[in-house]
């Protein structure tokens, strides 16, 4: 059975600091696929989640013509992958997303396009009909407690 968190985000800032205070949390080995239409907040998202795991600001940029960013904390490494231009169909075999787990914690944006056998990722859906009523959604078969604390702070 899949747990679920939800949160409003109607600014930008907000969906900055939410995913600031998920990097503070990621520790190697967590997946985290996200979702959402084009221009919902995704790479917003992963930006805070590099401030909070201590990566300078400015440093995330789309990974969408490049499939993969790496960011390198002071005690986290963070592999941005973007599988918009792949598609629904997309084949990350060549990605070793298995390996980059060992090392680092991994941030899919076009999430819904892949599965990676043998993890089960923590799905974050951002739902952006009314961007002034933005709702991310946090689902997973086990939401850490880490994350958790960090999704319920003011």
């Amino acid at each position: 059975m899949s747990a679920s968190l939800r949160r409003r985000c109607p600014t930008e800032t907000d969906t900055l600091a939410l995913g600031e205070r998920i990097g503070r949390a990621l520790v190697p080995g967590d997946l985290l696929c996200l979702s959402g239409v084009l221009g919902a907040g995704k790479t917003v998202l992963v930006r805070g989640m590099a401030l909070g795991a201590g990566i300078r600001e400015g440093a995330v940029r789309s990974p969408t013509f490049v499939l993969h960013h790496v960011y390198r904390g002071p005690s986290l490494v963070l592999h941005h992958i973007d599988l918009y231009r792949l598609g629904p169909a997309a084949d990350v075999a060549l990605l070793d997303i298995p390996g980059l787990l060992e090392g680092g914690a991994v941030a899919i944006e076009w999430g819904e396009f892949t599965d990676v056998p043998g993890f089960s990722p923590l799905r974050i859906s951002i739902d952006a009909g009314d961007p002034a009523a933005r709702l991310v959604e946090l689902t997973g078969d086990r939401i850490p407690g880490r994350i958790a604390a960090a999704w319920s702070e003011p």
